[in-house]
């Protein structure tokens, strides 16, 4: 294993972007519409810095469908409610939420690949 400084630039900008993430949905959780737009700023700003590709807009895009769609059942299914859903049983900033983690999931993935390789 060798952490290159590249390598460790991308893991920093990545834990920094999963940690503002995590801090938006804390402290703006019930706040629907400031805490979308924060998750959106942030996915346009994840994207832009690591550089806008289109394998990383269609990930926000799926897991954007698929992370909702999947919770709408279990919202339907008595499993666990949300404070504020908007539709389906889920809130508006869902959606967002959950493009943002995929594209972050993918990114983390792709630097622990680097960082493993020998």
């Amino acid at each position: 294993m060798r952490l290159t400084r590249q390598a460790g630039r991308e893991a920093a900008l990545e834990a920094a972007a999963f940690g503002a993430a995590v801090a938006e949905l804390a402290l703006c959780h019930g706040h629907a519409l400031l805490l979308t737009a924060l998750l959106v700023a942030t996915a346009v700003l994840v994207l832009s810095v690591f550089g806008f590709r289109k394998h990383l807009a269609a990930v926000y895009v799926i897991g954007g469908v698929l992370g909702p769609v999947a919770e709408a059942f279990g919202v339907s299914a008595g499993a666990w409610h949300y404070a504020d859903p908007r539709f389906l049983g889920i809130p508006v900033w869902l959606p967002f939420a959950w493009g943002l983690v995929s594209v972050l999931t993918v990114a983390i993935a792709a630097t622990a690949a680097k960082v493993t390789q020998p």
